[in-house]
């Protein structure tokens, strides 16, 4: 089956410190990793003109994707979180893999395409469209990882889910928006990437 390829959607992109009054007066790091790292910063800020310290996770950009069926379901996919010990009901999501500075629309749109693929066996049917909904920031307090969310509508489950070596996924789910309503009120969902798209587009009206 041939994916879809419309053009790739224009949309603002999330760039720390750009509003006045903010300033990093110095980074000093204290740990790097493959995946995060911590700083120990010390900024400025529109209302503290001390410099206010603070130990910053630096992580990468990501991407979250809600993908909806011609029939108007959507794919969830249960995988395995290790940190937490537990196999999670959630849309298909994934990091971007470059330095902020680089990160642009058409790389975004690279990394929905390939996680929609390897996590959730989805390609955009013909005529689809990658709807962007903006990005959240799953935990601001500690780091400044923000979050790309799409919707992509209409999918075609293609093949079976091919997650990295690091990841598994036991089992893909199509669900209607009442049962992911369900699933939500429950506490059945409980992942902030699914949690924020479902917010976002039940805000934008499309659920």
């Amino acid at each position: 089956m041939t994916e879809a390829v419309p053009d790739t959607p224009h949309f603002p992109l999330f760039r720390p410190g750009t509003d006045e009054g903010w300033q990093l007066v110095s980074s000093e790091r204290r740990y790097a990793g493959e995946h995060v790292s911590v700083d120990e910063n010390r900024y400025l800020t529109p209302s503290r003109r001390e410099p206010v310290p603070w130990m910053v996770v630096e992580r990468k950009a990501a991407v979250a994707v809600a993908p909806v069926t011609a029939d108007g379901r959507y794919v969830l996919i249960a995988q395995e979180r290790l940190p937490v010990r537990q196999t999670l009901w959630e849309f298909p999501a994934g990091q971007i893999d470059a330095p902020l500075a680089e990160i642009t629309p058409a790389l975004i749109d690279e990394t929905v395409r390939r996680e929609l693929r390897e996590e959730a066996g989805c390609v955009l049917a013909e005529g689809g469209t990658l709807e962007p909904l903006g990005w959240f920031l799953p935990s601001q307090g500690f780091t400044n990882e923000h979050v790309y969310l799409f919707r992509a509508e209409p999918v075609c489950v293609a093949s079976r889910p091919e997650a990295d070596g690091s990841e598994h996924i036991s089992d893909v789910r199509l669900v209607s928006p009442g049962e992911l309503r369900r699933m939500i009120a429950a506490h059945e969902i409980t992942t902030a990437l699914t949690l924020a798209l479902f917010a976002r587009m039940a805000a934008k009206g499309s659920l």
